[in-house]
């Protein structure tokens, strides 16, 4: 994969409003990585020492249990992952793997957070994407536990 990821960046709706220069810097704290399908990028019980960010391609959130792959949530470009358990400082919640080629830009913990700490309207929009993602868990959880039938 060759792209401009500094002009991908600013397309995203999570990076509204920054300039291409701006990009520049927020990719310059990270590393991009580039994925195959199926490559898994951190797992379950894994600790947070990173968050991502899909540049290009589709992540797979997902738990195993009982021998299955439960998919949680598939993330697309402009998606960050792995960052809740990042800013709570506890162990991954869910695995995240590649569902196709994909290229991901890491930031380190120190990176995420310094990031955050710079610059207030990223971190603003970085923290509110992330309350929201706790929530849709949160609705999800509670969906399921509602569709389940009770007694036997």
């Amino acid at each position: 994969m060759n792209a401009a990821y500094d002009e991908i960046i600013t397309q995203f709706p999570l990076f509204k409003g920054i300039t291409k220069h701006g990009a520049q810097a927020v990719l310059e704290i990270g590393e991009i990585a580039e994925h195959r399908a199926g490559d898994v990028l951190f797992r379950e019980n894994d600790p947070a020492a990173y968050a991502l960010l899909v540049l290009t391609g589709k992540l797979q959130v997902y738990v195993e249990r009982n021998g299955s792959d439960l998919v949680l949530n598939e993330a697309g470009p402009g998606t960050i992952v792995g960052e809740l358990a990042l800013l709570c400082g506890i162990p991954r919640s869910a695995s995240v793997r590649a569902s196709e080629p994909s290229a991901v830009l890491k930031w380190s913990a120190a990176s995420f957070r310094g990031m955050l700490l710079r610059d207030a309207f990223l971190g603003q929009a970085i923290f509110r994407a992330a309350l929201r993602t706790l929530i849709e868990k949160e609705r999800s959880l509670i969906d399921s536990m509602l569709q389940k039938p009770t007694g036997a």
